[in-house]
């Protein structure tokens, strides 16, 4: 089976999406900057998006589109998801390019802001089907449990270093999929359950007028420890460009993660990037903003709202990083705001791999 590169980056992330930062850096603990304790913040943050039932979720889900009628609408090949770990503005805005495209395919233009209710409902064939992996694909069974408005896919284990199926196949759980969609709307909930735990529970809502379109997802994401509340949007239009707004939330450890991203068109060259990232908890809050260009760009980094460190990229490779000072910051502190600064790329790839499975919904004219 052909798997999704995505299920292999270390998840540094999924920072999900609220509201733009406007303050960044002068809220959250006014406690000294850990950067020891920030990389476990964000170490803890990623295992909620790195359990194995997971990895089967993202690795399976690409088949489901196909297994509904539908053409998918989310890329599938390993090519699109090379930008996991973008370390220079060139790559981030490569992924912004490829985000507003999905975003535009999701949600085309219309008239009067509202969908045909006619076209949003799943096909009345496999409503109420539960589908199993046989073959490489997956086909409709005589199982029961599936909702009647919607569908489940059982999901199986994969080995963690090829992210093949184990053979033979070793059922762990199910996606639930049930569509929400409503006359303005188009709209699923995805669940994941395995045994007696629901790993992901959220919806993703698409919406479209004359001029933009608009996805979100919301919901949570857990480890079977540590629970990630994630509220991501996606908005795109022919004037603005493209919008990523991105929260994430881990109460267990007091950790916040918020991340906006704005586009300047969609021209990969010619195109600009606007980043505002903060991460506010226990261990300091530490904000970045700045822009990139197709030349490189600067991020200007606070904590606590002082001025700590500089970011800087040449158009590709990896970022120089410098203290207040001028001089190179010690390895734990440059560890530390690595990590912090790979959530940006990240958020584009998470966008794609909590989409793809309700595309089928999603998709305009099923």
């Amino acid at each position: 089976m052909r798997v999704l590169q995505c299920t292999k980056r270390s998840v540094t992330l999924l920072a999900a999406v609220c509201v733009a930062l406007t303050g960044c850096g002068e809220s959250g603990p006014d406690v000294p900057f850990n950067p020891a304790g920030t990389t476990a913040d964000v170490e803890a943050v990623n295992a909620t998006f790195a359990s194995p039932v997971f990895g089967s979720f993202s690795a399976f889900s690409q088949h489901f589109d196909a297994a509904l009628g539908v053409a998918p609408l989310v890329s599938t090949s390993a090519g699109a998801f090379n930008f996991r770990r973008a370390t220079s503005g060139g790559e981030l805005r490569a992924a912004a390019v490829r985000n507003a495209q999905r975003v535009a395919a999701l949600t085309p233009p219309v008239a009067n802001g509202s969908f045909s209710a006619s076209t949003t409902a799943i096909p009345a064939e496999v409503a109420g089907k539960t589908f199993e992996y046989s073959g490489g694909s997956y086909v409709p069974t005589e199982r029961t449990g599936a909702p009647a408005n919607g569908v489940r896919f059982i999901i199986y284990g994969v080995n963690p270093v090829t992210l093949e199926p184990v053979e033979p196949l070793q059922e762990v759980g199910y996606v639930q999929l049930t569509d929400l969609s409503g006359s303005s709307t188009r709209a699923a909930r995805v669940v994941v359950v395995s045994g007696e735990t629901t790993y992901l529970d959220y919806t993703v809502t698409a919406t479209s007028t004359a001029s933009s379109g608009r996805v979100v997802v919301a919901g949570y994401v857990t480890d079977g420890t540590n629970q990630a509340n994630v509220n991501l949007r996606s908005t795109v239009s022919e004037a603005a460009g493209l919008t990523l707004l991105y929260t994430l939330d881990v109460p267990a450890r007091d950790v916040s993660i918020d991340l906006t991203m704005t586009t300047s068109g969609f021209d990969q060259q010619s195109g600009t990037i606007d980043i505002e990232l903060g991460v506010s908890g226990p261990n300091g809050t530490v904000s970045m903003i700045g822009e990139f260009s197709e030349t490189g760009g600067t991020l200007t980094v606070r904590v606590n709202g002082e001025l700590f460190a500089t970011m800087a990229s040449s158009g590709a490779g990896d970022l120089l990083i410098t203290g207040a000072d001028g001089q190179p910051l010690s390895d734990q502190d440059a560890e530390a705001l690595r990590n912090i600064f790979n959530i940006t790329g990240e958020a584009f790839l998470s966008f794609d791999e909590m989409v793809m499975p309700a595309g089928a919904f999603l998709a305009p004219g099923v």
